[in-house]
């Protein structure tokens, strides 16, 4: 047999490996010209929820089924990448909710690459997916590239990464509107796998209008692609969140990951924000970093950074950069009270989680705006990674989804997306060879 893998991500050199390690011909497309996408821009964390009713909990709207897959499977697939060569770095997560391994992005590459070859596979670098081929029964039957090429194949494997590097359909199905987010994975996860498998009559998963993605510095911020975790400002739950308008738009600690308050940052005028810390918060830390150290990666990119003695004088600073100063200066004050009494939920909207009010001289505002870096909507998926039609919701023969490709896992919340990678490559590979 002869399987054909689109995207040379983590999900697709793990579902390449395990196909030509099965014995079928493989060959992987990579758009780019050096292999490992997103995965080489990451920290390397591929992690699950200890326990389903937490998965659950975490990820309220997304498929319980592949939500289990991941849960029962990441550990034992984590231990056959490490016996391929994939170096791992550590066993520890620091979240006591989940489990899993960081694993070291270059060297797993290499490694794949590595085993791929030896056994035979085949990695196309320069090579993008243009469309899938398929029969009279609507059967895929191979692929199209972007040189032309048709490549005929038993079964295709689309592993592209989402659409997070598509602007039109970023505004059209997350952002809802006129703007643009910046995106914070490499810039070649624009759509492939999830426009092929929609014009061959695939169907969407829910949560297509969510994303995983970070607060960082707003323009003029520039900072590199191997900035992007340095740079992020994962310090909300220790700040107050407020827009252009003066207002506080999110719960700050409405999930330990911030992804809430990242995906409503999106939904802001201009999507812009401010996050404001006094000197108690800036001492916050988050894993291995405090919140004062995230501030000065922003003041390092080049990031708005305000700093003043008093909530006064910082309203009025921010009253130049277009805030409302009388607005900002109540919305500050009100969260203030409301905390310091122990009335946080009956804000609007309410403030969850440990809280303390912004009253310990400096003060500082931190402009950030929201980045994607994966979809969390896609192509719906049976259990064995098979991409269900439209029609009818049965599965389209000879087609298979892995990593960010599959949708819906993470609605109403968030999951690894490497967890996603390890788990639905492997299971693609071996449904595509009936295994």
């Amino acid at each position: 047999m002869r399987v054909i893998v689109a995207g040379g991500g983590l999900a697709g050199f793990t579902a390449a490996l395990r196909a030509v390690e099965l014995g079928a011909r493989t060959t992987l497309l990579e758009k780019g010209g050096l292999p490992g996408g997103s995965f080489l821009l990451s920290s390397g964390y591929a992690w699950s929820y200890r326990d389903l009713p937490t998965f659950r909990r975490e990820a309220p709207g997304g498929d319980p089924g592949l939500q289990n897959l991941i849960l029962e499977r990441l550990e034992p697939y984590i231990g056959w990448l490490e016996r391929q060569g994939c170096p791992v770095l550590s066993r520890e997560t620091g979240n006591p909710l989940t489990f899993g391994a960081r694993l070291d992005p270059e060297g797993t590459v290499g490694a794949l690459a590595r085993r791929i070859a030896d056994l035979g596979g085949e990695i196309l670098p320069n090579t993008a997916l243009d469309g899938l081929l398929n029969d009279t029964s609507g059967r895929v039957t191979g692929t199209r590239t972007n040189h032309g090429d048709e490549l005929a194949a038993d079964a295709a494997i689309l592993s592209s990464g989402g659409f997070a590097g598509n602007p039109e359909l970023v505004s059209r199905h997350i952002i809802g509107g006129p703007g643009r987010m910046r995106l914070r994975s490499h810039p070649r996860s624009t759509g492939d796998g999830f426009l092929a498998a929609q014009a061959v009559g695939a169907r969407t998963s829910a949560g297509m209008d969510e994303f995983y993605g970070r607060n960082l510095p707003a323009p003029p911020a520039e900072f590199s692609p191997a900035e992007f975790v340095e740079v992020s400002q994962l310090y909300g739950r220790h700040a107050v969140a407020i827009n252009t308008r003066g207002e506080r738009y999110a719960d700050e600690g409405a999930d330990w990951s911030e992804t809430a308050l990242t995906r409503t940052t999106a939904r802001q005028p201009g999507l812009r924000a401010w996050y404001v810390l006094d000197a108690a918060g800036l001492e916050g830390r988050v894993r291995e970093r405090t919140a004062g150290e995230m501030v000065e990666a922003a003041k390092r990119a080049g990031g708005t950074v305000l700093e003043t003695p008093t909530l006064e004088e910082l309203a009025e600073a921010l009253a130049k950069h277009g805030l409302p100063r009388d607005i900002t200066l109540r919305t500050l004050r009100e969260y203030n009270q409301a905390v310091a009494d122990g009335r946080g939920d009956e804000l609007s909207p309410p403030r969850t989680g440990p809280a303390a009010p912004a009253r310990v001289p400096p003060f500082v505002a931190v402009e950030v705006a929201p980045t994607i870096t994966h979809t969390v909507g896609g192509l719906a998926v049976d259990e064995r990674c098979g991409v269900l039609r439209l029609e009818d919701g049965g599965p389209i023969p000879g087609l298979y989804a892995a990593g960010v490709e599959v949708g819906g896992v993470s609605t109403g919340g968030y999951t690894s997306g490497l967890a996603a990678a390890v788990v639905f490559g492997r299971i693609a590979a071996e449904s595509s060879l009936g295994h």
